[in-house]
């Protein structure tokens, strides 16, 4: 049996009414993943491993780092990793988010975030670290206080 299937095929053996092997056999869906989307009806139907969000929150997550570049962060594995961490826990999901986790949502959600490949910091400070930069930011960081005092 092949590791690759489609949609359609795991939905027919699902819904018929064959037992798991038979099924197995007919659709080229392996047993464990019929058994398990008939004991949970709730799964998503996803070709690779369960995620551990629905759809609707992989959305809100997606939407989350989609804002990011708009405060002026870049969207790294880091970053990404320890966002989905806090994610999971206001979820209340036991799970911890790791980068295979990781790699699979960028799988599906590649296209809608713009990724970041982290460089090296001392390598951009030498580069872009500016006396005048260095001014600019500790003269907003005294109007943000300012403003929130």
């Amino acid at each position: 049996m092949s590791k690759k299937y489609s949609k359609e095929s795991l939905v027919n053996a699902v819904k018929r009414t064959l037992d798991s092997k038979s099924a197995t056999k007919h659709y080229n869906v392996p047993a464990s993943t019929i058994r398990r989307h008939r004991r949970e009806p709730s799964l998503n139907v996803r070709l690779r491993r369960p995620s551990y969000l629905s759809n609707l929150q992989e959305c809100y997550f997606v939407g989350l780092l989609q804002l990011l570049p708009d405060f002026d962060f870049q969207v790294t594995c880091e970053v990404a990793l320890k966002l989905a961490k806090d994610y999971f826990k206001s979820l209340g999901i036991s799970n911890t988010p790791g980068r295979k986790w990781l790699f699979s949502f960028v799988v599906r959600h590649g296209d809608g975030v713009k990724w970041k490949r982290q460089q090296k910091l001392e390598r951009i400070r030498e580069i872009s670290f500016t006396e005048e930069m260095r001014s600019n930011w500790f003269a907003l960081l005294e109007n943000v206080m300012i403003k929130h005092t």
